[in-house]
């Protein structure tokens, strides 16, 4: 269904030297995915485009969700193969960085027959009862759309030092972001529904992302921080 999306994507390089040395100096690991997602969350709650979804079906118009659903995407390895999950991060803009890494590792760590209940019983439906519900999940109700496949993905292989060039998800938007390099730069890309939003606005956004994670996720950084040290001294 995504294939028919007239997507494009536009990327911005960002300066996040400052937060990668308030992320180091954390005594609680938190993952650059969680980061920028807990910050695109948290822009999507102020910005309506971002949580809005073009229906075609009954008839063309858009549905606005009344709060952030982002879906990360995860891979698992079930029965020797790697299998690709959506792992959904339901109103992350509500939840610390601590909370939404623990959802993180559970996704990661737990029986994927657990973590991911609904996909691997979809993927063991026959092909054309699989093809019927897809169809259904995608135009039918947009409320029942957007909890199973979010407001907007999250798609990563920085860890790997790969950038993807161009992220496809059944979502108005699909970010992604590559490796950090020397000076704590990385290209962050935004892949967009173009009957959704137009390319001025999603430079904004893109500005504005880069300011998010320069103060109000770096100073959650440090809070966290002070925090854990808090915590050790009163011990």
């Amino acid at each position: 269904m995504h294939r028919t999306m007239p997507t494009v994507s536009q990327v911005k390089t960002f300066d996040l030297q400052g937060l990668a040395d308030a992320r180091s100096k954390c005594p609680i690991r938190i993952s650059w995915s969680i980061a920028v997602l807990r910050a695109y969350a948290l822009l999507s709650a102020e910005t309506a485009s971002l949580r809005q979804t073009f229906m075609e079906w009954p008839w063309p118009h858009l549905y606005e969700h009344p709060h952030p659903i982002g879906n990360l995407a995860i891979s698992r390895v079930v029965d020797g193969e790697q299998w690709l999950f959506f792992a959904p991060m339901d109103e992350a803009h509500t939840m610390p960085l601590l909370q939404l890494q623990g959802l993180l590792e559970r996704y990661q760590t737990a029986p994927v027959e657990t973590a991911f209940k609904n996909q691997v019983r979809f993927a063991n439906y026959p092909d054309m009862l699989r093809r019927v519900m897809w169809w259904l999940r995608f135009h039918f109700t947009p409320k029942k759309r957007v909890k199973r496949l979010g407001t907007f993905a999250l798609t990563t292989l920085a860890g790997q030092g790969v950038t993807i060039v161009d992220p496809k998800a059944p979502v108005t938007t699909t970010l992604t972001y590559g490796p950090l390099d020397d000076q704590g730069r990385c290209n962050v890309t935004i892949a967009y529904d173009h009957r959704v939003m137009d390319g001025k606005e999603v430079a904004d956004i893109l500005c504005a992302l880069e300011r998010k994670l320069q103060t109000q996720i770096l100073s959650e950084f440090e809070m966290l921080t002070q925090q854990v040290e808090s915590r050790s001294r009163a011990a």
